[in-house]
């Protein structure tokens, strides 16, 4: 063997261990990130609960949605054998968790819209879509805290 092709064979074997590295840390600020999002949700669901019962379960109902399906998928996915190393097939669960998880959340959309009643389907989306936006936005914030922090 060369040492060009040794050096690539180190090079990928450091990029491997790190990767693994990232995502045996990733449930960590994945839940760090799902708590926050629960935590503000249930403040805004309970203060506008106070104002109006319906707006306030409607939007406790809209984060939970989305938080339901995101707790479910980041459990399935950094629950399965890490054993196969195989990045096809890391991949290949990965989108099935996503097709999995868009599935779950349909379906809650339904049972929410066909089964509850009363029910302010405004407050629900906005708590969905904030939900969603929460969840791009916490993890630089915490990113953020950290850094800071050490």
């Amino acid at each position: 063997m060369t040492s060009v092709s040794l050096w690539h064979k180190k090079r990928i074997n450091q990029a491997d261990e790190r990767a693994l590295m990232a995502i045996d840390k990733a449930p960590d600020w994945l839940l760090k990130t799902l708590k926050t999002q629960v935590i503000i949700i249930l403040i805004i669901g309970v203060g506008l609960f106070i104002t109006s019962a319906v707006t306030g379960y409607s939007v406790l109902l809209g984060g939970a949605i989305y938080s339901l399906p995101a707790y479910w998928a980041m459990r399935r996915e950094f629950n399965r054998s890490k054993a196969v190393n195989d990045p096809g097939r890391t991949l290949a669960q990965m989108y099935g968790n996503e097709i999995l998880k868009f599935g779950f959340t349909i379906l809650l959309f339904v049972i929410a819209f066909t089964v509850i009643q009363p029910l302010d389907p405004k407050a629900l989306l906005l708590a969905y879509i904030g939900s969603y936006l929460l969840a791009a936005f916490l993890p630089v914030v915490i990113a953020k805290q950290t850094f800071m922090n050490r």
